[in-house]
């Protein structure tokens, strides 16, 4: 019995001890700076015909969050980003990965 509540009292204390200010890597969500601001990534994918010119790279990556141009946590270094035709690129780009356009929009606190 001794062991059974040391062993429970060790699991318990070991769990506590492994918490992180209840904040992990994945629930911050995927992210990209350029231009001094932050765009959170969606799922939406941009058409070829609305993609616009280059307007820079993905040179970093980093966790939890990117805070510098060029950095991004979710996706890879050389990732292109290019402006979203008829949209301010302060409110949104796009992101090309393997041959598709991510669309990427400003994140407010």
């Amino acid at each position: 019995m001794k062991y059974l509540i040391l062993i429970l009292f060790s699991i318990a204390f070991l769990t506590g001890c492994s918490q992180n200010d209840g904040k992990s890597s994945s629930s911050y969500p995927s992210a990209v700076v350029w231009n001094n601001i932050l765009y959170g990534l969606s799922a939406e994918e941009v058409p070829i015909q609305d993609i616009g010119k280059e307007i820079g790279k993905i040179e970093r990556r980093t966790t939890p969050m990117p805070k510098k141009n060029g950095e991004s946590n979710a996706k890879p270094v050389g990732s292109q980003l290019f402006e979203i035709k008829g949209i301010d690129s302060k409110q949104a780009i796009a992101v090309k990965v393997n041959e598709k356009y991510q669309r990427a929009s400003i994140l407010t606190n």
